[in-house]
């Protein structure tokens, strides 16, 4: 697989590794790193998206069995930049709504489980919802957002599988998911595990790695290191 993530002279991933899978709150790491939790349907694309993201094929099981994962899955993720140097946050894979479908004692188990872990997280930043840019917007999507909101966390929606509908559909995407969901046509970022759109530092508003590194930006620095101002869309 390819991706343009490599030949970036912006941000990139530098390194990734899996570090536990947690069946509880309690069972997570320290909060010792900024945490970007990612959820969305069964078959959205997670796994495929996060090893393009870090170009590591197979970190992330790709599962072809909704609802499979029924853990909190964390992944150590390094970014770096030539000028500004390192970031590392903590990449959180949460079951895909296909869990809806498991037994109920199972989903007695990890339901809350993921409510506790998105509503009292305190290193978690953001919450990135994926959604099939094929597809659209579903009415589970919609419960997340409005379970999610009052945490006052942003939100930033990753539009999957942008190489299927071609280049030209792909400006059609971003303005009817940002009103179906409320948002800015800027809290939608169209991307694809295949070719590597919107997953690094390339273009004019940058990608998802450029993304993570000014969100868990946390210390001020001099003028002339500080991360350049997104441009305005």
């Amino acid at each position: 697989m390819t991706s343009k993530i490599t030949t970036s002279t912006g941000w990139r991933v530098v390194a990734a590794r899996f570090e536990l899978s947690a069946p509880t709150l309690a069972a997570c790491p320290p909060s010792d790193l900024p945490e970007i939790a990612v959820c969305g349907r069964s078959n959205v694309g997670k796994s495929s998206l996060f090893n393009a993201f870090v170009v590591q094929r197979g970190l992330a099981r790709v599962s072809r069995t909704p609802g499979r994962t029924r853990l909190l899955n964390f992944f150590h993720v390094t970014l770096r930049h030539p000028r500004w140097g390192d970031r590392a946050l903590r990449w959180v894979d949460l079951p895909g709504y296909g869990y809806a479908a498991a037994p109920p004692s199972v989903r007695e188990t990890f339901g809350p489980m993921i409510e506790a872990y998105l509503q009292q997280r305190a290193s978690l930043r953001e919450l990135l919802l994926l959604i099939d840019s094929r597809r659209g917007v579903t009415d589970q999507d919609l419960q997340l957002i409005d379970f999610w909101r009052p945490r006052g966390l942003p939100l930033q929606v990753i539009a999957t599988k942008c190489d299927k509908i071609g280049k030209a559909g792909r400006g059609l995407v971003a303005r009817p998911l940002a009103d179906a969901l409320g948002l800015s046509v800027a809290d939608i970022q169209l991307t694809s595990a295949s070719t590597g759109l919107g997953l690094g530092d390339e273009g004019k508003h940058g990608g998802l790695a450029q993304h993570l590194a000014r969100l868990i930006e946390d210390r001020p620095a001099p003028a002339e290191e500080a991360l350049p101002p997104a441009e305005p869309a």
